[in-house]
């Protein structure tokens, strides 16, 4: 008598990411498990898929990324990356949490509910990521113990306070040992960390990390006996230097991440499978490649039975027409094949933006006889230079913007406690202004402009929509909502890219800069990357670590 099953997928060369190898075998699937791979007579299937001429390899996993930074909701998100063949991935809520605390992670949660997609979530770790800007949410150990009752719940994400883990700060230490308590683990982020400091990590339990920028970091990583995920987002492209640090002996400690990947690149480029087809281009087989971006992700978040073709493991797979290209054919997830469809998307109530602003609060007074301090856009970085020089003044002794200079500022969105105001080179404006409630990491309003009125309309635009992103100009309004905690869009992602290349028009009309200025203004509020930042309490020096005055 033969066992009924869902399917059979035959004629396909399956990997196996065990032995490093492909073969032409059947797979056998019933409910969301593998239940054979190979000839059988044992089995009769509801289906059966021709895979004659293609390719069948674990769905796609992506080991560290913010939801929140493609702008769409997690079911949203869903939708575009099943069609990219990832069919896994580690989601760190921090963005939605420092707006919203406990509401945004439970936001996420129950919007995951909404797609076939499996996200695992990572509790955010530092939230507020400073006390050097005024964020929406403070949540501490306590708040988030709660949340590892949570299948859905992985661990805690990016320790990147490592100062509070050397010096055995008590919260984060609770955070860790809650983490672990509850049978999850923790996330480094050990950006620039040396070995000795990355004993310290491992010696509280942190084994993973994505802040690798090159093959010497990398080894130190896989030496201390972490998990090293190898990154390529829209910014931070870590993976062409990290790649010649993978070898045979070594390969099981890799895997891929793209950590903050904007929609439209999703679409355009790709996710997970962009890193694989890059890995491939560039000389890694295509059994290493595909098993670090499935069973190599599986093991580094402690997951059983994930990450493979084989009996007993979850049916997550890809069948693909190129496997060096990754081109995706199908995709199945627990055990479905995907079939695409748009649902509506869920609401975060009480995110009103409270702000008191108006266009007299953006004079700037200065001496033209004094230099000032500037931050200075680091083209395609979030860092910044600082400088120190004279700046336009007119005859009322205000500072004047051109082509060079401009204004920027940053009001405080939660409690309407006010703003910092400075100036900034490099944003190329013409003329008009930008503006948005993506200001890392708090997420307060950030505007930047050479007219005042026009600054203003952005602000108080922002304010009506209850968040996203402007360009004024000369009055003129183009704007993306962003309701959902001023982060994300309740539209799809097709009309999301669509509103994003429209807003992209728009700026293009006051500036000529080559590379995405909303991405690189959100940074400009971020007070621990070098070198001058602004947030709503001032203008803050980063290597003195303090605020400073425009003309101190």
């Amino acid at each position: 008598m033969s066992i009924p099953v869902d399917y059979c997928l035959h004629s396909g060369r399956v990997l196996n990411v065990f032995t490093q190898t492909f073969s032409e075998t059947p797979v056998w699937i019933k409910d969301d498990r593998v239940v054979f791979v190979g000839q059988s007579d044992a089995y009769q299937a509801a289906e059966e898929i021709d895979c004659r001429g293609q390719y069948l390899v674990p769905g796609l996993i992506d080991a560290h990324l913010h939801i929140e930074s493609s702008l769409l909701t997690p079911s949203e998100f869903g939708r575009l990356s099943l069609k990219q063949g990832v069919t896994r991935i580690f989601a760190d809520p921090h963005e939605i949490a420092s707006v919203a605390g406990v509401s945004g992670i439970q936001y996420m949660l129950d919007s995951a509910k909404k797609t076939p997609l499996h996200i695992h979530y990572m509790l955010p770790s530092s939230v507020p990521a400073t006390t050097f800007e005024h964020a929406g949410a403070t949540l501490d150990a306590e708040a988030l113990k709660p949340f590892y009752q949570h299948a859905e719940v992985a661990g805690l994400a990016e320790v990147m306070d490592f100062p509070a883990v050397a010096n055995q700060e008590e919260d984060m230490l609770q955070k860790i040992q809650d983490a672990r308590a509850a049978g999850k683990h923790v996330d480094g982020h050990g950006a620039g960390l040396g070995p000795e400091q990355l004993a310290l990590y491992r010696a509280f339990g942190i084994d993973t990390d994505h802040e690798a920028t090159n093959v010497q970091e990398a080894l130190d990583r896989v030496s201390a006996g972490m998990n090293v995920f190898v990154r390529e987002g829209t910014v931070e492209r870590d993976e062409l230097a990290l790649l010649p640090a993978v070898n045979a002996p070594n390969q099981a400690h890799f895997s891929f991440a793209t950590d903050d990947k904007s929609a439209k690149d999703i679409q355009e480029e790709g996710s997970i499978n962009f890193n694989v087809a890059l890995a491939i281009q560039n000389g890694l087989s295509a059994e290493q490649a595909y098993t670090m971006a499935s069973l190599n992700a599986a093991k580094a978040h402690h997951l059983e039975n994930v990450g493979a073709i084989a009996p007993g493991f979850t049916a997550d797979l890809l069948i693909l027409s190129d496997l060096n290209q990754v081109k995706v054919a199908q995709t199945m997830v627990a055990g479905k094949i995907f079939q695409d469809q748009a649902e509506p998307v869920l609401w975060l109530p009480g995110q009103q933006i409270n702000l008191t602003f108006e266009e007299e609060d953006l004079s700037l007074p200065v001496d033209p006889k004094k230099p000032a301090h500037v931050i200075e856009v680091e083209p395609h970085h979030i860092t910044t230079k600082h400088l120190m020089t004279t700046v336009p003044v007119d005859q009322a002794g205000e500072f004047l913007p051109d082509d060079t200079y401009a204004k920027v500022a940053v009001i405080e969105r939660y409690h309407n406690l006010g703003h910092g105001i400075g100036i900034i080179k490099g944003l190329a404006l013409k003329d008009g202004a930008i503006a948005s409630t993506i200001a890392h990491d708090s997420h307060n309003v950030i505007v930047a402009g050479r007219n005042d009125a026009d600054m203003a309309i952005a602000v108080a635009t922002l304010k009506d929509l209850g968040g996203g992103q402007v360009v004024v100009n000369k009055g003129k309004v183009t704007a993306l909502p962003l309701p959902i905690g001023g982060l994300m869009s309740d539209k799809s992602y097709e009309a999301l890219i669509s509103e994003q290349e429209a807003l992209n028009q728009a700026f293009a009309e006051i500036s000529s800069l080559p590379f995405d200025p909303f991405l690189t203004l959100s940074f400009m509020a971020l007070p621990v990357i070098p070198s001058l930042k602004i947030t709503d309490q001032g203008l803050f020096d980063v290597e003195k670590f303090e605020f400073i005055g425009l003309q101190d």
